[in-house]
């Protein structure tokens, strides 16, 4: 009785192997000419980047230019205003004095009004009580809402992440599963 086994000659193996590191020279070969046609592209783009600098180098300038001819109007524009901007100074210095005594008018009636207001307080405080209370009980049911929200969010988030770990897992033992079947057939005449 023999060997169950299907044993094959060294040159099988050999022709095997010889093919396997061809599709890998192959693969290798594929790479380099994308990873030079990348470089080329990167290349035409630095070129690009040098051309846009050149162009607008002068256009810099021409601002540059811009700006000391705006610096120089407004230094001339500032000698000029100096003599408005007492007047308007002095006008204003009038028209605080008169207003002071507008708003010391003005003072007394505010003070009248706080006196009103302070009673006003005194009669709603009660009502102002009730109502802070009714805001904190308000205050108490949504926080405690807010926290149950929050824990459901955080269990969904360890679902997820139960899940993902698992297809993870799942994924990582079917390409073993594949890989395996694609060396048992290299190797045994697939």
């Amino acid at each position: 009785m023999g060997d169950d086994k299907v044993k094959e000659s060294p040159a099988e193996v050999f022709a095997t192997v010889t093919e396997v590191n061809s599709l890998f020279h192959s693969l290798e070969d594929m790479l380099a000419t994308r990873f030079e046609a990348i470089d080329g592209k990167f290349g035409v783009v630095v070129e690009k980047l040098a051309e846009m600098d050149a162009r607008n180098e002068g256009r810099f300038a021409a601002i540059d230019g811009r700006i000391g001819v705006l610096e120089k109007n407004l230094v001339e524009m500032d000698a000029r205003n100096e003599g408005r901007f007492a007047a308007i100074e002095k006008n204003l210095a009038e028209m605080d004095a008169k207003y002071e005594r507008r708003f010391e008018a003005i003072d007394g009636r505010i003070g009248v009004l706080d006196e009103k207001l302070t009673a006003m307080d005194a009669r709603n405080g009660v009502q102002f009580a009730t109502l802070e209370q009714m805001i904190v009980e308000l205050d108490t049911k949504t926080e405690g809402r807010f926290d149950l929200v929050e824990q459901k969010f955080k269990s969904q988030e360890l679902k997820i992440e139960h899940f993902v770990t698992s297809a993870n897992n799942k994924l990582m033992v079917l390409l073993l599963v594949i890989a395996g079947s694609i060396i048992a057939g290299l190797l045994y005449g697939g």
